[in-house]
């Protein structure tokens, strides 16, 4: 196994090191929604541009996205379709309970929370129940789910964790437990697994989605114990990164930004060498602060590996345009090194390697 690790990465050094330019790598690093439903609209049609020319790596789908199963099939075969370098990546946020972007009202199977299947279901019955969403994830087009959540269930009234019943159980070892059937199921079907959120956002009091989430005062180490866990055992070839203050490790920039985090605690601390995706940086945690460029530039040199963006054209702006201009001009002058970017770009093909 590890000589065939060693023998596909230099493959592929010697492989990008000829054909690849600096404009292809960072399109491997960009995640974008789209705000059509079909591959008449006009929005998906540009999009198609986008990821044919390499600009993209990665798209996920949204509700806005969804309608009913012949829909997303049909759009999903759509951009599958795509002739691209390297597979595209096509994401969903399906966890079950209240995140599930393939829901019964819209005519896909519904699936308890993480908190009921803890509450109610053994780790036999979690499997089984798993291994029918992953399929499910798998028969309409999707290659990667934006799931588990391992954030401990600290504050039960956390806007974007505990009160949504998304985590497990306040006991890390409850969150390894369960989380583990789901990222087997899954790994069993061929879909790829992100834990999210590192470095914990089970204890916050505020929604990233809407602003600044500070959880210096009610963190706690052990909400780093499931991603060691899974890092160790080498059972997670992915993290999704928060949009989270934790002054302990950083008094300046959320996590998600952070290279004291991302590389330091992330990567040298835990031993992390898979892909790290941000969380969307759209929201307003992230685009209150910063600007777009600024936000990409220092997520690039935390080392975050993919940035995600639930929308690509705003206020009259093509995103990836932007983003991607903004890192060519900080590699030019230093800011970024292009080893950082060779690195992420990498790491980004080898998750890609194998999808189907």
């Amino acid at each position: 196994m590890i000589k065939k690790y060693l023998i596909f990465t230099l493959l592929i050094s010697l492989s990008f090191a000829k054909t690849t330019s600096l404009e292809e790598m960072i399109g491997q690093m960009i995640m974008v929604g789209v705000r059509g439903n079909n591959s008449d609209d006009k929005w998906v049609k540009q999009l198609e541009i986008e990821i044919s020319k390499g600009r993209v790596g990665g798209v996920i789908l949204l509700g806005n996205n969804i309608e009913n199963p012949k829909q997303v099939k049909e759009l999903t075969t759509f951009f599958r379709n795509i002739k691209t370098k390297y597979p595209l990546l096509i994401a969903i946020d399906q966890e079950g309970g209240n995140i599930q972007r393939l829901s019964k009202a819209k005519g896909f199977n519904s699936y308890p929370s993480a908190f009921e299947i803890a509450r109610d279901k053994t780790l036999l019955e979690s499997y089984d129940i798993y291994k029918k969403l992953a399929k499910e994830v798998k028969e309409y087009g999707f290659n990667i789910n934006f799931a588990p959540v391992v954030d401990l269930n600290i504050n039960t009234n956390s806007p974007a964790i505990g009160a949504k019943n998304r985590s497990y159980a306040a006991q890390e070892d409850i969150v390894i437990a369960y989380s583990s059937e789901f990222l087997k199921a899954q790994e069993d079907v061929g879909i790829i697994s992100v834990l999210k959120h590192f470095p914990g956002h089970g204890s916050a009091v505020n929604d990233s989605h809407k602003n600044l989430t500070d959880v210096s005062s009610t963190w706690e180490y052990r909400e780093l114990k499931p991603y060691y866990s899974f890092i160790e055992s080498k059972k997670i070839d992915a993290i999704m990164v928060g949009h989270i203050n934790l002054l302990k490790f950083d008094n300046m920039y959320p996590a998600s930004l952070s290279k004291k985090m991302v590389e330091g605690v992330l990567r040298e601390k835990l031993g992390f060498n898979g892909v790290v995706f941000s969380d969307d940086m759209l929201m307003k945690a992230i685009s209150d602060m910063y600007s777009l460029e600024e936000s990409a530039v220092m997520a690039v040199n935390a080392d975050v590996d993919i940035l995600v963006y639930s929308s690509y054209f705003m206020k009259k702006s093509n995103i990836i345009q932007n983003i991607t201009k903004a890192i060519v001009e900080a590699v030019k002058s230093g800011e970024i090194d292009i080893k950082t970017v060779e690195n992420s770009y990498k790491r980004v093909v080898r998750l890609k390697d194998g999808i189907d």
